[in-house]
């Protein structure tokens, strides 16, 4: 039986000079990395557990699934376990979106229990994120693949269907965790007023992004999955060129007093998925 919840999230309301939103990643001390005002506004998040099915990608840019792999743990940068991984949820993908071609191009170790100092932070090893984003837009999106598999693998972002998606999911043999993952259903979102852009700086080129303003309908309407399991995982969208579909999911971590804090540390895994289809 599910279990609505209220949460903060922390939307954005202005900037401390006036521009356009930005982030630094890395490299700065906390505080001094973006220019956000930001405002945590009480949320009522939707229990998806016992509906796990009444969301779907191209609906809602969510989608709940379960995991049959073999990895439960953290792996190792170029580990035969990040490969298995890797393969697992390209094959995944793959059948379930009838995509010609899976390329898992990141993945990154978030700590849901005690925050992560700042010299431990790094690529693959970070904290939660406590504000709603989707992690690039289309063009900068492009330019990251580009970069990556060059620049026919860019013109076909272009040409053919392509998507971005995540994969989400707790890992470990007690993967309770009172610093969840809430996704917001596209189909509540004023794209026109409350998506600002986001610039993303220190990734090599500035990258182009989204973050998100307070609806003044209050109508957004933000998803969770209690008591999740190391055997489920959350699918949503970052990008996706069909023009007639969901087009991304807005994210964020938030605080559920309703779950005490665990005992053992917790930490989730994610992969950035960019999905190729022939036509």
């Amino acid at each position: 039986m599910g279990v609505d919840v209220i949460g903060e999230i922390n939307y954005l309301t202005s900037t401390t000079d006036g521009g356009t939103p930005w982030l630094i990643q890395q490299s700065v001390p906390t505080g001094k990395r973006s220019n956000f005002v930001q405002s945590p506004i009480p949320i009522t998040i939707h229990d998806l557990r016992g509906k796990e099915t009444s969301v779907n990608l191209d609906t809602n840019a969510i989608e709940v699934a379960k995991y049959n792999g073999s990895i439960q743990e953290e792996f190792e940068d170029g580990s035969e376990e990040q490969k298995v991984y890797y393969d697992e949820i390209s094959d995944f993908l793959k059948k379930r979106l009838g995509a010609s071609r899976v390329y898992v191009y990141h993945y990154a170790f978030r700590s849901r229990g005690t925050p992560l100092p700042d010299e431990q932070s790094n690529d693959h090893h970070r904290n939660p994120v406590f504000y709603p984003h989707v992690d690039v837009d289309t063009v900068g999106l492009q330019k990251i693949v580009e970069r990556k598999l060059g620049s026919e693998d860019g013109e076909k972002t272009k040409k053919n269907r392509f998507q971005m998606i995540n994969i989400w999911r707790l890992i470990g043999s007690n993967p309770k965790t009172n610093k969840p993952l809430t996704i917001c259903d596209y189909r509540s979102l004023d794209i026109d007023k409350d998506v600002r852009p986001l610039l993303i700086c220190g990734v090599g080129d500035d990258i182009t992004a989204y973050t998100l303003s307070p609806n003044a309908q209050d109508a957004h309407m933000w998803y969770y999955l209690s008591d999740m399991q190391s055997d489920e995982m959350f699918l949503f969208k970052i990008v996706d060129t069909k023009p007639d579909v969901a087009q991304f999911a807005f994210h964020t971590a938030f605080n559920n007093n309703h779950v005490s804090s665990p005992n053992a540390e917790q930490k989730s895994v994610e992969l950035r998925c960019w999905v190729f289809y022939d036509d």
